[in-house]
């Protein structure tokens, strides 16, 4: 038995030294190979290197936007209560985060000692680069004069567990300053709204990565990949002119006001957007903030839903997202497409007697006695219905849409912006003679304001249709040009002599004898321009959305500017004078001419002040009065499309545009701004969230309304 045991024993000894052998030749020839794996498998320090978003400029070089670096104050309470090297960490960093930053001593301990397993913890964010350095400092000499004592009398003592973490602050120096245009960034690379939204991916860089790795030697080496910033883009927009524009409908809104008012700078010669701007804006350093539109006890009734469409209604650009019927402004177009087509000289008189019937319908002028013989030029001036309803009749329906469709309707004019409607143009097949009639003096149809605005910039530099942009050029982050955006000629809309045609009957619509205009002029200048009063739907409340849109000089347009006034804060009928419109452009561009400098007719350009010095307040009067007779009041019973709204050409109708919107909790949200999807023509301004695109014009009686 003891003989076997001890055979037993032996057996077990001669298995452990072969083991112990094999281990050790293991070890001798691989354990190099293996310490790597097993250092390869430690937490070895690594971090981030955020991007820097590019920067938002305006044409001269102005900050609209920009990034700058700060600093989130991170500890280590582990570190920080760490005692194994006989040194004391927790009095000294207190102190020193007292003494730097003002934080409550207690709070701050109570912190650390509650997270004291914990070796990250962000005690404070967007620090100033100042703030950072100052306890940089602080800490390099107070751990100095530490190491200088003895033990007892605090040598022991150290600042520790303490260290800054960058990232970049997205900040607007103008605030609510071209917020449609701008829009506004979010902390995950994502944006809403304006250039930032649709440029995102050229504003954003690419993250950089500092990190450890092992070398042959087993030694822990570190590595930096660097951040790639982004790029900064450069606008077309011009600060100066931008302000004008805000303080004019300002100061409308501050006098009889209105739903909204909006406005459209524009170079008619390049399709550059010089500004851009509505009634609706907010603070693009806090865009969450609704106490603008709505009172405390609203906001805190807001369930999400309501809150985001709220931010939405907002955020959103009624210059290219909103459609509605543009009234007599349309004038311009209807004479141009049909002089341009042959269908008539522009010499022809024709007979007004303030009314023509079509089917079941009398579709009336805005002179109910008629007008009398009036020239294809008197009839813009005088904004004839009846005038214009005859041309069509000459015209036809087919070149009719043909030239609407010319003239950048019925679909997208491609700004670079998000959210652009397409509005709502007839199909020729399904439009009966009384629609006909009704469009073309600008009712029964919807367009954007930007429609309107690069349609007018075609037809009065010559005929060329530049596609309206807001970027100029976009840079590196050294500032060199990487891609100028140049002007793109999209198509030739009319003749140059039909463009001269509609100049001087424009012109002689603000300067002339009878003229609907009057009220647009500026002091020294030749104005040319068209107002328009559209009666919105349902027609029975009359609400009215009144407008301008001119230019300067009349035979060599420079500036284009585009004014519209929704639904102002006055009863009924009271609401339909375009002068409300023309007042607003009149006081912009006195102001923009001069600074462009534009010259006044026959002579040199003004000084600014001397210009603005000279205008009367309220309406600045013309070279001729207005008629009386030629108000902006409405014409009467205008006829629903036959057969509703079904009728539209649907190849136009919008499928609707992705409109990024951030949550409350700051997630990117994807919603169909329905914008032109079921947006119903005659409107007169489609308010509606992505759930409301509009209201159906079939239910409603059609009326027309004239200037």
């Amino acid at each position: 038995m003891q003989e076997k045991l001890a055979i037993t024993v032996l057996v077990i000894m001669l298995a452990l030294f072969a083991l112990v052998l094999v281990l050790y030749n293991l070890v001798k020839s691989k354990g190099e190979s293996y310490n790597q794996i097993v250092l390869s498998h430690q937490d070895y320090e690594s971090r981030t290197i955020p991007y820097k978003r590019g920067n938002i400029i305006d044409r001269n070089g102005t900050y609209l936007a920009i990034s700058e670096k700060v600093y989130n104050l991170v500890v280590d309470p582990k570190q920080i209560l760490d005692t194994e090297e006989n040194y004391q960490y927790l009095d000294a960093t207190l102190d020193a985060l007292v003494e730097c930053f003002g934080y409550k001593r207690n709070e701050l301990q109570a912190m650390i000692e509650e997270k004291k397993d914990s070796q990250y913890v962000i005690y404070a964010k967007q620090l100033p680069a100042e703030d950072k350095e100052k306890f940089e400092t602080y800490e390099k000499d107070k751990n100095k004069e530490y190491r200088a004592l003895p033990t007892e009398e605090g040598g022991n003592q150290r600042i520790t567990g303490v260290w800054f973490e960058e990232e970049y602050k997205r900040t607007y120096p103008y605030n609510e300053l071209a917020c449609n245009v701008v829009g506004f960034a979010l902390k995950d690379g994502n944006a809403s709204g304006g250039v930032e939204q649709y440029y995102n991916d050229i504003l954003n860089g690419v993250s950089g990565r500092e990190y450890g790795y092992l070398n042959g030697d087993s030694n822990v080496e570190r590595t930096v990949k660097p951040a790639q910033n982004g790029k900064t883009l450069e606008l077309t927009i011009d600060v100066n002119i931008q302000k004008i524009v805000q303080k004019y409908l300002d100061e409308w809104q501050a006098g009889i006001g209105s739903n909204l008012a909006a406005a459209i700078v524009m170079d008619p010669n390049s399709g550059e957007i010089l500004a851009m701007d509505t009634t609706t804006r907010y603070n693009l350093n806090d865009p969450y903030n609704l106490s603008t539109y709505y009172t405390d006890e609203e906001i805190q009734a807001m369930d999400e839903k309501a809150k985001s469409e709220a931010w939405y209604k907002m955020w959103r650009n009624f210059c290219v997202s909103d459609s509605y019927e543009p009234g007599s402004p349309q004038k311009a177009f209807t004479v141009a497409g049909a002089i341009d087509e042959g269908a008539i000289s522009g010499n022809e008189v024709f007979e007004c007697g303030g009314k023509l019937h079509f089917g079941d319908w009398d579709i009336r002028c805005v002179a109910r006695a008629g007008h009398g013989p009036l020239t294809i030029t008197q009839g813009l001036m005088k904004s004839c219905n009846v005038v214009m309803m005859r041309i069509v009749s000459l015209e036809g329906k087919e070149k009719f849409v043909q030239y609407q469709k010319i003239f950048g309707f019925g679909e997208k004019t491609g700004i670079d912006l998000p959210g652009e409607a397409s509005g709502l143009i007839y199909q020729a097949s399904n439009m009966d003679p009384a629609s006909l009639a009704t469009n073309a003096f600008g009712q029964n149809y919807n367009c954007t304001m930007v429609q309107m605005a690069a349609g007018y910039a075609s037809l009065i530099n010559g005929g060329s249709y530049y596609e309206p942009h807001v970027v100029k050029e976009i840079l590196n982050d050294e500032g060199s040009v990487v891609k100028s955006v140049s002007p793109n000629l999209v198509r030739e809309t009319v003749s140059e002599s039909t463009s001269n045609f509609i100049n001087n009957a424009l012109y002689q619509t603000v300067s002339g004898d009878g003229g609907t205009a009057g009220a647009a002029a500026v002091a020294g200048y030749e104005v040319a321009g068209k107002t328009g009063t559209a009666q919105k739907q349902p027609r029975a409340e009359k609400n009215y959305l009144v407008s301008f849109i001119g230019y300067a000089p009349a035979y060599n347009p420079q500036v284009l500017c585009y004014v519209v006034v929704d639904t102002p804060h006055l009863p009924g009928e009271q609401q339909a004078h375009s002068t409300f419109a023309s007042e607003i452009f009149s006081k912009i561009m006195a102001e923009v001419l001069p600074y462009k400098n534009v010259f006044p007719a026959g002579g040199a350009a003004q000084d600014l002040e001397t210009n603005l010095s000279s205008q009367e307040e309220g309406i600045i009067s013309g070279t001729a009065t207005e008629d009386p007779n030629a108000a902006e009041t409405p014409a009467e019973t205008t006829p629903a499309p036959e057969g509703g709204w079904a009728n539209y050409d649907e190849e136009f109708i919008d499928s609707g545009d992705e409109y990024s919107y951030p949550d409350t909790m700051g997630n990117v949200q994807d919603e169909s701004a329905a914008v032109g999807n079921g947006e119903t023509a005659g409107t007169g301004r489609d308010t509606g969230t992505a759930d409301n695109a509009g209201e159906t014009a079939a239910s409603q009686e059609a009326q027309a309304a004239g200037d």
